[in-house]
């Protein structure tokens, strides 16, 4: 099948569907202003579960916190899950992708009350007293899911070309991957800095951009993920680039749900691949792999210190 053929027979509606689905719960949530009821309904969280609230599986990682965290989470879902949807089908991504979801909240809210039942700042309080912070605390975002589908997209499609996989230039692809990443950055709410200098910060960003778009270079997908996520790693490293107060915004992140999800779609990659006899991932989809192993480290680890 040529590319012509191929783009023509595949489109990606599993990955246009979940990203639709996704901003249009957020504006739903935002212009009727119901974030507490939506969160009662739709976040996971232990206390839903064990009371029989089984969509909250499901229904947690189409709700978003802040706009930059929805632009972030969509951008990135659109860049792994288009490549992944075209090798694996679209039933088995979005499959692949939701039960990431669910994998990575279900043993995110066990992690955490094993953490509280060990920690020595519970160890004065009644245990079920710990096990009900833990039921209450409530976890919403699609995190988990696109950590997930940017494993398959390693796995299963890593070596091929943003071109390739979006039908467009490479001029286009980079300055597109490139946009994306750094415009949710300048609607976080974190970025105090951005917004204290934003002519030099629209400077620069042009500039980036307009680089991007000049530069020769190919990018594979394994090299565009491995690009997404070294800049969350530089970002979590030194907050300080773009916010005057850092350490508001970077203390105790649970990046578990990312870990258990990420692990679930390499297992669904991993049998994909031995399944259609498909050839072990390169050195560029291993390095990628590393650095998004990277991505969900504490801060104090990236950092070589423990406090």
């Amino acid at each position: 099948m040529t590319f012509a053929e191929r783009h023509t027979a595949m489109v990606p509606w599993g990955s246009l569907v979940l990203a639709s689905g996704t901003v249009c719960a957020h504006t739903l949530e935002q212009c009727l202003r119901c974030r507490k009821q939506c969160s009662e309904l739709f976040d996971f969280s232990g206390d839903a579960l064990l009371h029989g609230k089984f969509w909250v599986l499901i229904s947690c990682s189409f709700f978003h916190g802040t706009h930059s965290h929805l632009l972030r989470e969509v951008f990135l879902l659109l860049l792994v899950g288009v490549p992944a949807e075209e090798e694996l089908g679209t039933l088995v991504f979005v499959a692949a992708y939701l039960l990431s979801g669910a994998f990575g909240a279900v043993f995110s809210w066990l992690t955490l009350r094993r953490t509280l039942r060990n920690s020595p700042d519970y160890a004065a309080m009644p245990r079920h007293h710990v096990d009900a912070v833990a039921d209450l605390s409530n976890s919403r975002g699609a995190s988990s899911c696109v950590y997930g589908a940017a494993v398959l997209a390693i796995l299963v499609a890593g070596d091929r070309g943003l071109e390739d996989c979006f039908g467009a230039s490479s001029a286009v692809t980079n300055s597109l991957l490139l946009a994306a990443r750094v415009l949710p950055e300048v609607f976080s709410p974190r970025s105090s800095r951005i917004r204290e200098y934003p002519f030099a910060a629209a400077f620069l960003v042009a500039l980036l951009v307009s680089a991007a778009y000049r530069s020769p270079v190919s990018i594979s997908v394994a090299q565009a993920v491995s690009f997404w996520l070294a800049v969350h790693c530089l970002l979590r490293l030194f907050p300080a680039i773009i916010s005057l107060h850092p350490e508001r915004e970077y203390a105790a992140v649970d990046y578990a749900g990312h870990v258990y999800g990420a692990l679930y779609a390499g297992l669904c990659g991993a049998c994909h691949l031995l399944l259609n006899r498909r050839a072990c991932p390169s050195a560029q989809a291993w390095v990628a792999l590393v650095v998004l192993t990277l991505s969900t480290l504490p801060r104090e680890a990236l950092l070589y210190r423990s406090d």
